[in-house]
């Protein structure tokens, strides 16, 4: 009798089980054919690295077209560094495709069985496509080798095409592949957007009153112009020259008027004073939503200065534009800040017979800025290199602006008013903490709203007298940047190799700043492309382990890996048997 319950158990048992398992498969088929219909996906990370950004998904969703994606990450001699990021571009793409079926990618290896000759031209014409291929070197066993990397893809839509550069090199010089795949979505989205846009915006560099000239801003100029058609003009007084205004009938001198011919102005350090007709094209440009981002060294303090002379005496400087930008919110005052949290130059300590001998000492005036608010045009900046800045006030009761101080100095500041003497020997002396009273005074500042006009009420004359010039007392939503060092977008110039340096590169230390990243987030903002500043602020950390802890807790933790896994094993065990035991007295009983 028992043996037929043990016998009716077990086909009960086998029966039950084939029945879950039937179900089980049924389930995982019917939630196949949904996912076909219905796409989500749960991302369980803190940063969200696997999740695509709103604005990405709202332009996959839009688009009416193919998007062919032809990626060149691919070849058997791949190292294996650049296989694994092929893989997460790979990922990525399914997740585009998956938002809109018109996303199509393939991986090619253009180089595979080319001879030499057709190599040298297939690599040739990468670079003059904007992908400059990368030569990575290793060692096997036949020796040293070289394999030529294309560091990534050529996007098509709609019978143009344009290069998008995956594999970028970490500013700070880590991890190459951390760096990349944290900006992978953007330099696959950027490309998209500026094929999906019909006509660039206008950004315009203002020449004619000293400003930084086009080797000194070659760098940033030619970043922008990937998303922008850059331009340098001059005012002169020419009432036309950021507005379209044209003669229609030169007997009544009737005109033409149109709107602003750029979208945003960049005043890069100036040197000489601004005439009073050019501050009234600028403001006019202003009150017709027009953006400026201002770059303003209100002294003549600079580190040129000193290339010569071991001191020089720093006077303000005679711009004549303080009652534009107080009347715009902000006053950028005529000092220096020293900070202590500052940067290294090279300095003369001595002589060799007639050579000079030179040592790195820090220079106070030489700004490490680390303190940013979290607005998206700093938000993921790290360290920007400033030269003899100043501190800026906000000013002003304007309920229709909105002020934001994107970045400041640090907690231990000391202001030096001008006109001083600036000296090398600063950078030799230990200095006195409580002379640096100061903390966090704002360099850059973001104001935003309806502008006023500076020549409200006070109208020359002769500017009143042009009615048809349609003068304007108050702005459209517009923004502008005051930022209060004009070296911040320099970028230093090899004039005997006519070779330029990137936009914040020291190159005595060569170290990179951030300075070339924040221009053009500061652009990117000043345009409206909030989606493209929103996704390039977007960043994660890939963990790592505290290896001071690792070193002082190695024995517990060796312990704890070998003990708990055994001690796991054996309470699982225990639970087993007693549950075995106690099912099969219940049964004998």
């Amino acid at each position: 009798m028992k043996n037929n319950k043990n016998q009716n158990s077990s086909i009960q048992f086998k029966k039950n089980t084939v029945i879950g398992l039937v179900a089980a498969l049924v389930i995982v088929l019917i939630l196949n054919i949904l996912s076909s219909f219905f796409f989500f996906r749960i991302d369980l990370t803190k940063d969200k690295r696997h999740s695509l950004s709103p604005s990405t998904i709202e332009m996959l969703k839009g688009l009416e077209d193919k998007v062919y994606v032809r990626v060149y990450l691919k070849g058997k001699d791949q190292p294996a560094d650049y296989q694994l990021f092929a893989k997460q571009v790979e990922q990525m793409l399914q997740d585009f495709r998956s938002y809109n079926q018109n996303v199509y990618y393939e991986f090619i290896d253009p180089l595979d069985g080319q001879n030499t000759e057709e190599v040298n031209n297939i690599l040739g014409e990468f670079v003059k496509k904007g992908l400059e291929p990368i030569p990575v070197s290793r060692e096997d066993a036949n020796g040293y080798s070289t394999h030529m990397v294309i560091p990534g893809a050529i996007i098509s839509y709609r019978n143009k095409e344009y290069p998008a550069k995956l594999v970028v090199a970490d500013p700070s010089g880590a991890n190459w592949l951390q760096y990349s795949t944290e900006e992978l979505e953007y330099n696959l989205v950027a490309p998209i957007r500026r094929l999906l846009k019909t006509e660039k915006p206008k950004v315009a560099f203002l020449d004619g009153h000293g400003e930084l000239d086009f080797f000194s801003t070659y760098w940033a100029a030619a970043q922008l112009q990937r998303f922008y058609n850059v331009d340098r003009i001059t005012l002169d007084g020419k009432i036309n020259a950021l507005r379209n205004i044209s003669l229609v009938d030169s007997t009544s001198d009737e005109l033409k008027l149109g709107d602003n011919k750029y979208d945003v102005l960049i005043i890069a350090q100036p040197t000489q004073p601004f005439r009073e007709y050019d501050k009234y094209i600028i403001d006019q440009f202003i009150m017709r939503g027009g953006k400026v981002l201002w770059l303003i060294d209100n002294t003549t303090a600079s580190l040129d200065s000193l290339q010569n002379t071991p001191e020089f005496f720093a006077t303000p400087r005679s711009l004549y534009i303080n009652d534009l930008l107080f009347t715009y919110g902000v006053r950028i005052n005529s000092n220096l800040i020293q900070d202590l949290s500052c940067l290294p130059i090279p300095q003369q300590v001595s002589m060799i017979g007639d050579q000079p001998q030179y040592k790195f000492m820090a220079f106070p005036y030489v700004l490490d800025i680390v303190n940013f608010s979290d607005h998206p045009i700093v938000r993921n900046m790290k360290e920007i290199r400033s030269e003899f800045a100043s501190s800026i006030d906000l000013v002003g009761r304007e309920n229709d602006l909105t002020k934001t101080v994107l970045m400041t100095t640090s907690e231990r500041t000391k202001l030096t008013p001008a006109p001083s003497i600036v000296t090398l020997r600063v950078g030799l002396t230990k200095p006195n903490p409580q002379e640096f009273a100061f903390r966090n005074l704002p360099v850059a500042v973001l104001v935003e709203g309806e502008f006023t006009s500076a020549f409200k009420g006070i109208l020359p004359i002769e500017f009143d007298t042009i009615k048809q010039l349609d003068y304007r007392d108050k702005s459209v939503y517009t923004r502008q940047i005051f930022v209060s060092d004009g070296d911040i977008i320099r970028n230093p110039f090899d004039r005997k190799r006519n070779q330029p340096y990137p936009t914040g590169y020291d190159i005595y230390t060569r170290t990179m700043y951030d300075n070339a990243d924040f221009i053009f987030s500061c652009i990117n903002y000043l345009c409206a492309d909030d989606d493209l500043l929103q996704l390039r602020a977007k960043n994660f950390k890939i963990g790592s382990l505290n290896q001071e802890k690792i070193r002082k807790n190695k024995t517990m933790i060796a312990t704890l890996n070998i003990v708990i896994p055994l001690a796991l094993i054996a309470i699982m065990g225990v639970i087993l048997i007693l549950s075995r035991k106690f099912k099969f007295s219940k049964k004998s009983n």
